[in-house]
């Protein structure tokens, strides 16, 4: 797969931690700062992806269980946004 460079920002304890760890690493295997941090944005990912699974279930369960509960907690969410001046992200809408 493709790679792009990119410049991100830490705070330095937290980069000297990983450079130690990547260090320690490096006797056992470990490649690059670089693939150290993948490895953590990878993981940070699929715990994304496996709770996005998990909302979906429940949205589905209460909407098949609630439907009408679900529908007046849904609106009650889109005002209290609107309030607050919430937009949601692009591409993205509220269940």
């Amino acid at each position: 797969m493709a790679k792009k460079k990119i410049t991100i920002t830490l705070e330095e304890h937290k980069v000297a931690e990983i450079e130690r760890l990547v260090t320690a690493g490096s006797r056992e295997g470990a490649a690059s700062t670089s693939s150290w941090i993948e490895e953590a944005v990878t993981a940070k990912l699929e715990q994304a992806e496996r709770a996005q699974r998990a909302v979906d279930w429940l949205v589905a369960r209460a909407k098949e269980e609630n439907p009408g509960d679900w529908e007046a907690a849904l609106e009650a969410v889109r005002a209290a946004d609107e309030r607050r001046g919430f937009t949601a992200p692009e591409g993205k809408r509220a269940a």
